[in-house]
């Protein structure tokens, strides 16, 4: 949950009016930081509620517990809830996304805004990360959101083993949240173009240069 915390967290504030570059209808939505704090809520509830019902499944013939599970748990047992090769694979992919989330803030400092835009003294950063593709902090996001998407898939999940998706609750915060990464998703996919074409008008040569070394945006080799 640490790689998503950091992932969907405002390093800094929005930059002044006058830095801001002109916005399409996707990137007003994706600015705007209500949707990833309510991803961060939607993923923290998951979180506590796999973990409270662990903890009542530990000690069932608690009357708090009883009541904890009859509240969590709708089929199947927690007892059921375990480690699988899956959510390892979640874990790993949501700490890695949040490293590289992480050293981008860095690399960037007070350049790195939710916002896209060209601030005043903007350098442009073709260190750490951005040695390797044009674009990290978005393929640490997506990499980090993948993860907890994967984590609740797996097999061993409070979700999938204690009948979450059967209630109403549950299934409205699990399409919130579809709906907000899918939407967040495919804004910065849309906003890339758009950064690479700020990024090469303010610094035409060096942004030549940048890409031809590193040519790829999102993944080493593949895109």
């Amino acid at each position: 949950m640490l790689g998503l915390q950091i992932s969907v967290t405002p390093p800094h504030p929005p930059p002044d009016s006058s830095e801001k570059a002109p916005s399409t209808c996707l990137e007003v939505i994706v600015k705007q930081r209500l949707g990833p704090l309510l991803v961060k809520i939607i993923c923290w509830l998951g979180a506590i509620a796999e973990s409270t019902a662990i903890v009542a499944g530990s000690v069932p013939e608690n009357d708090l517990s009883r009541s904890v599970l009859s509240a969590l748990v709708v089929t199947g047992s927690a007892d059921q809830i375990r480690i699988t090769p899956l959510f390892l694979l979640g874990i790993l992919l949501t700490t890695l996304g949040g490293y590289i989330r992480y050293r981008c803030y860095q690399e960037l400092g007070r350049l790195f805004t939710f916002e896209m835009s060209i601030r005043e003294g903007h350098e442009l950063i073709r260190t750490g990360p951005y040695t390797v593709v044009r674009h990290p902090g978005y393929s640490g996001v997506i990499c980090a959101i993948l993860g907890i998407v994967l984590w609740h898939a797996s097999s061993g999940s409070w979700a999938r083993t204690c009948g979450a998706l059967e209630m109403t609750s549950f299934r409205l915060l699990a399409l919130t949240f579809l709906v907000l990464v899918t939407t967040i998703a495919v804004g910065l996919l849309r906003r890339m173009p758009k950064e690479d074409e700020a990024l090469k008008k303010e610094f035409p040569e060096e942004w030549a240069n940048w890409a031809a070394k590193v040519p790829h945006k999102l993944l080493p080799g593949v895109y």
